[in-house]
């Protein structure tokens, strides 16, 4: 039966939290004019592009208000225009003495008037002009577009700017989460990752398979919660398939610190009785022994032997349900499994980035067991 020798290795030690997705951006597109909505330009669920023309609003009332506050402004135009002429005529006048300072400066003020009116009807064709723009809703950003709020055909923006649609950046996309203060400072001392400014990220969807994509910090809240005595997190993680979405929960596994000259044995080689945790051991002579054990972090398929354990000991890797201490077998040491903790996290550091900059705290997964406040995930150095 096959058997591995128990080994001496520098084995991460991963924490491991419910986090909640979130978008990166959202935004929420509403009527800023009151009409009646006439057309809808796009299938909801589906990505829209910035400048993209989402909805429209009845313009005809718009447009008339418009052609009102130009004819206004042409009106006073003229007026004014009149005004100068005259202005112009008995200043010459004036300046000759042939009419009076009173009578002269009677022009003067109401080539002025004229002309504050112009400024006043220029105001009103440009705001009307605002507001005629309003009846085209334009998204703001790229993003996914969600379901309509508003049919067409209904009056939006009376005394409210109507909600008519909300756009979600997807890509990349936030995973928000709170560590205790412990972790916090473990993850801190952390000299290694510390220097490098590497910490790997990694997400455990809904179903129990790994996220592809890597994550990186992206925000660490300035302060600790003194309700809760955690920190909120913030971290960022590609999304080009859209298989995030926002109000999921995952576990996000951050490596917190590292076990230096560890002893580690196959997971598969662990017993557990009613919360004992034991393995068979194998002597030369191929005896089985049933050995009590204490272990520390389960990192992949590794798993750190703190008491009960050491480094050259033969392990029963296979079949340990089918043999009892005393029994005699013939072991067969094997290699083991090349998809160590070091080789994991070496291939995840390309996609690892500096350590935390501030966050949100999620909320905890009603289907998850969540540690009590300020004690954080339970990371296997606890």
């Amino acid at each position: 039966m096959k058997v591995v020798k128990a080994e001496i290795r520098d084995v991460p030690n991963w924490g491991e939290w419910v986090g909640q997705i979130s978008a990166h951006e959202t935004v929420e597109v509403r009527a800023r004019v009151a009409g009646f909505l006439i057309e809808k330009n796009f299938e909801e669920g589906r990505t829209v592009k910035k400048g993209d023309l989402l909805f429209v609003i009845d313009p005809k009332p718009f447009e008339e208000d418009l052609k009102q506050a130009q004819s206004g402004l042409e009106y006073n135009q003229a007026l004014y225009n009149k005004a100068a002429k005259d202005l112009k005529r008995f200043k010459k006048l004036f300046d000759e003495g042939v009419v009076s300072r009173d009578e002269y400066e009677s022009y003067e003020t109401q080539a002025a008037t004229y002309k504050a009116q112009i400024a006043d009807n220029k105001a009103k064709v440009e705001n009307a002009r605002i507001q005629l723009g309003y009846t085209k809703i334009y998204s703001p950003i790229d993003g996914v577009i969600g379901r309509v709020q508003v049919d067409v055909g209904n009056l939006v923006g009376q005394g409210e700017n109507t909600l008519l649609a909300t756009i979600s950046t997807m890509d990349p996309i936030y995973v928000s989460f709170s560590v205790s203060e412990g972790d916090y400072i473990r993850a801190m001392r952390d000299q290694k990752a510390r220097e490098s400014g590497q910490r790997p990220i990694r997400l455990i969807l809904a179903d129990g398979g790994e996220y592809s994509q890597p994550g990186r910090f992206d925000m660490v809240d300035p302060t600790v919660d003194p309700q809760t005595g955690t920190l909120g997190i913030r971290v960022l993680f590609p999304n080009p398939e859209n298989l995030l979405k926002p109000g999921q929960y995952a576990k996000v596994r951050v490596r917190v610190s590292n076990h230096q000259d560890a002893v580690v044995i196959p997971v598969t080689a662990i017993m557990d009785v009613q919360g004992m945790k034991s393995v068979y051991l194998v002597d030369a002579d191929g005896a089985v022994k049933n050995q009590p054990v204490k272990l520390g972090t389960e990192s992949m398929n590794l798993a750190v032997v703190t008491e009960g354990v050491q480094a050259g000991d033969m392990v029963l890797a296979e079949g340990i349900n089918r043999v009892k201490p005393g029994m005699k077998i013939k072991p067969v040491v094997v290699p083991m499994d090349p998809g160590t903790p070091q080789q994991t996290e070496a291939s995840g550091d390309a996609g690892a980035t500096p350590a935390p900059v501030a966050g949100d705290a999620a909320r905890p997964d009603p289907g998850a067991a969540q540690p009590a406040p300020g004690d954080g995930a339970k990371t296997g150095a606890e």
